[in-house]
């Protein structure tokens, strides 16, 4: 019968956004403490940080702006979203359509009109055969004046990353991933 140890799982811990990892690891449990505000959190799969822009959403499709983006029509990008007036588009990994040098569009699933142009973050990634895209893994809110500990375990084998772990976190006081 064999063994298993302890010492094969890591931790790392951010107190601000950043990178929690960097390459191939299984991302097992996190642990998240809020602030007195509502908080976000976001992995995604990269080893670039995410970008930033704006979108706005009508029925299923959702435009996202951000001068100069350098995507191509068919890139994939792994994408979060901050609430908008009427809602909060669905985060996740799409294929995208270039609509011009600052702007693309993505299908999501669920249909809604958000308008205020809030934020979103992304990476991106161009289809190649043998290459892994880099992607959105997870988004988390705490609410307002949530300063405990916040610990939610993945199911199975957990996260895998293929780049690293880069956490998107606002309104929080501090993130913990325990990595094998």
């Amino acid at each position: 019968m064999g063994t298993r140890s302890l010492a094969q799982i890591q931790q790392a811990h951010l107190s601000s956004s950043g990178f929690a990892v960097l390459g191939d690891r299984r991302l097992k449990e996190f642990a998240i403490t809020g602030s007195s505000s509502a908080g976000i959190f976001e992995v995604f799969d990269t080893d670039t940080a995410p970008e930033a822009g704006t979108y706005a959403q009508s029925t299923t499709t959702v435009t996202v702006t951000d001068t100069s983006h350098g995507l191509s029509t068919g890139d994939v990008v792994g994408i979060a979203f901050e609430a908008g007036t009427g809602g909060t588009a669905t985060p996740g990994n799409y294929v995208i359509t270039v609509t011009s040098a600052n702007a693309f569009t993505i299908t999501v699933l669920n249909s809604d009109t958000i308008t205020d142009t809030p934020a979103c973050r992304y990476v991106a990634s161009t289809p190649n055969d043998g290459t892994q895209p880099k992607r959105w893994l997870l988004t988390k809110e705490t609410s307002a004046a949530d300063t405990f500990a916040n610990i939610f375990r993945i199911p199975n084998e957990g996260f895998r990353t293929n780049h690293g772990a880069y956490f998107h976190m606002s309104n929080l006081t501090s993130a913990d991933v325990f990595y094998e």
